[in-house]
């Protein structure tokens, strides 16, 4: 498992970094600053216990968020935004790109484009596709619409069952480089490994120094 979450979480992005130069898959940083960013939400049961424990580290962090969602608890999202977090596109419904067609993928993240600005009043900036699957389409699309494709470099498979809070902050500490953009998710089905897990590696990597941003708006 530790092998798996090596090779697809962090490996194979950061070897694919140098064939796709249009997307973001980490930040230029020579500090010791990395980007947590969070995928599927909001949640009402657990993004606003993401947000404390972000708090209580004094860490900024990016959520990339489902456009129905964000219609269904529009609190959730201005609760993160007037905190000093950033949202991003993460297309209405958590379509699979690879698996749907293109006309009703750009659908998608226009809706979610709409309701995101109505909700924050700020332009969207950022794009990740659900599974980490984009396409040629889609990369067309953020071009044309000024938003980053953004991928990761540093996946720490908390949504795997078998993974543990300990492996992901082995996995972290172990594996994080300035700039490191690092994948969790805002996803009820791992709150338990996510929060306990998050809270684990800010207290670590914060007493070694390291601060943590949102991607910029």
């Amino acid at each position: 498992m530790t092998d798996l979450v090596t090779l697809i979480g962090t490996s194979l992005p950061r070897a694919a970094a140098r064939w796709f130069p249009d997307v973001t898959w980490r930040m230029p940083e020579e500090e010791r600053v990395a980007y947590l960013t969070f995928d599927d939400g909001p949640n009402p049961g657990l993004t606003p216990r993401i947000a404390a424990v972000l708090e209580r580290h004094d860490a900024m962090a990016s959520f990339f968020m489902i456009g129905s969602k964000v219609k269904r608890d529009p609190a959730l999202v201005r609760m993160l935004v007037d905190a000093g977090h950033t949202t991003g596109n993460h297309t209405y419904s958590h379509v699979d790109a690879w698996r749907t067609d293109a006309p009703v993928v750009a659908r998608e993240l226009h809706a979610t484009t709409a309701v995101l600005e109505d909700v924050t009043g700020r332009r969207v900036a950022w794009m990740r596709p659900p599974y980490g699957r984009f396409t040629r389409s889609m990369r067309r699309w953020c071009l044309k619409c000024g938003q980053t494709l953004t991928m990761w470099d540093l996946g720490t498979g908390d949504f795997l069952q078998r993974v543990t809070t300990d492996h992901v902050l082995r996995h972290v500490a172990g594996y994080v480089r300035a700039g490191s953009v690092i994948v969790l998710h805002d996803n009820p089905c791992c709150a338990a490994t996510t929060l306990q897990a998050l809270d684990d590696l800010l207290e670590h990597l914060t007493q070694d120094g390291w601060r943590f941003a949102a991607l910029p708006v």
